[in-house]
C-alpha cells in the first residue's frame, strides 16, 4: 500500500514539495527532477534519499569517488595507481639521477685488490759495493713493480733498481724471473726492468692529472717483504715536492708528487697506486717518517709522468 509523506517545509516557511511515493513507484510518483521550490536543498535531498534508498546511495558516491580517482589524475597527466599511492601528481614523470663526485669511490677496496693483484710484482735486488773491500758485503734490497707490458716489461723506481747488480722478479703466481735492467731515469725516480715471459697482465693506467684530493687510493706492494700487500687511504694532496736520495747517495728533488695517506712501508717502493676503478695513477716512492715505519705520509709519482719516463727508457732501450 502507498503511503504519501510529506515533506516538511524549511524554517523559511518554504512551500511544501509536491507528494512522492516510495521507491519502486509508478514514474507519476517519482520526485520531482529539478530543484526544490523555495531552494529548500535539505528537504529536497532528503526526499530524494528516501525515494532512491540508502543502498543505492552509497553505491553512487562510491562509483563516483572511484571515477572521480581515475579521470582526474589522468587529466593532470598523473598515472592514477601512483596517485593514489601518493607518488606526485606532477605533469611530466619523475626522474632520479645518481651523482658520483670525483672523489667518490667504494669503501670495500676487495673489487681494486681482486683486479690488480696479477699485475704486481716482487722485486729482490743485490747491490754489490762500489768499493769492493774484504770487509765489504753486498746490500740485498726488495721492493715492488708494476706490470706495464704483457712481454715482460715492468715499471719500478730507479732508487731500487738503479744500482743493482742482480735483479729477482716474483710474480703474484710465484713464477720467479731473472729481470733485465733496460734503463733508469733518476730525475723522476723511474727504471723499466724486464724479464723473459710472455702472456702477463699489464695494468690499467689511469689519468693522474684527474685525481682530486679526497679520492680513495688503493696501495699494493711488498711492504718489508710481505708480498701482495694491500692498503687504502685517501689523496691528502697534490703537486707535492719532496727530497729523496737516489740509488747512488745523491739527493734528488722529485715534483708534482701525490701525497696520500695510505699505509707505506719499506718495500713499497716501485708498487701501484690505484684509484677505485682499479686503475694505475702513481708509482709508490717516498714516505715521510721519523720512524722509518709509516706515519700516514707517503708519496707517488704520478702515472702519467711514469708512463712518459718508462716509454722514453723503452725507446731508447736496447
Amino acid at each position: 500500500m502507498d503511503e504519501n509523506r510529506e515533506i516538511p517545509g524549511s524554517h523559511r516557511g518554504a512551500s511544501p514539495q509536491p507528494p512522492m511515493n516510495s521507491a519502486g513507484s509508478g514514474p507519476d510518483d517519482q520526485c520531482p527532477a529539478g530543484p526544490p521550490p523555495g531552494g529548500d536543498w535539505r528537504a529536497w535531498c532528503s526526499a530524494r534519499v528516501k525515494t532512491v534508498g540508502w543502498g543505492r546511495v552509497i553505491v553512487g558516491g562510491v562509483l563516483s569517488a572511484i571515477l572521480v580517482l581515475l579521470i582526474v589524475p589522468a587529466i593532470f597527466g598523473v598515472n592514477p595507481y601512483d596517485f593514489i599511492r601518493g607518488k606526485g601528481t606532477g605533469t611530466q614523470p619523475q626522474k632520479v639521477t645518481t651523482v658520483i663526485s670525483p672523489s667518490g669511490g667504494a669503501t670495500d677496496v676487495s673489487t681494486v685488490a681482486r683486479k690488480i693483484t696479477r699485475s704486481i710484482v716482487n722485486i729482490d735486488v743485490r747491490i754489490n759495493p762500489q768499493v769492493p773491500t774484504t770487509t765489504a758485503t753486498p746490500t740485498l734490497g726488495s721492493g715492488s713493480g708494476v706490470i706495464y707490458r704483457q712481454d715482460g716489461i715492468i715499471i719500478t723506481n730507479n732508487h731500487l733498481v738503479g744500482n743493482a747488480s742482480t735483479i729477482a722478479v716474483t710474480t703474484a703466481d710465484g713464477k720467479k724471473y731473472t729481470g733485465t735492467r733496460i734503463g733508469t731515469d733518476p730525475t723522476v725516480d723511474i727504471a723499466v726492468v724486464k724479464i723473459n715471459a710472455t702472456g702477463l697482465t699489464p695494468i690499467t693506467v689511469g689519468n693522474s692529472d684527474a685525481v682530486v684530493v679526497g679520492q680513495l687510493v688503493v696501495a699494493m706492494g711488498s711492504p718489508l717483504g710481505y708480498q701482495q700487500t694491500v692498503t687504502s687511504g685517501i689523496i691528502s694532496a697534490l703537486h707535492r715536492s719532496v727530497q729523496a736520495q737516489t740509488d747512488t747517495g745523491q739527493v734528488e728533488t722529485l715534483n708534482g708528487l701525490i701525497q696520500t695517506d695510505a699505509p707505506i712501508n719499506p718495500g713499497n717502493s716501485g708498487g701501484a697506486l690505484c684509484d677505485s676503478s682499479s686503475r694505475l695513477i702513481g708509482i709508490n716512492a717516498v714516505i715521510a717518517s721519523q720512524s722509518g715505519g709509516s706515519q700516514g705520509i707517503a708519496f707517488a709519482i704520478p702515472s702519467n709522468t711514469a708512463v712518459s719516463a718508462a716509454n722514453k727508457i723503452i725507446g731508447a732501450g736496447p
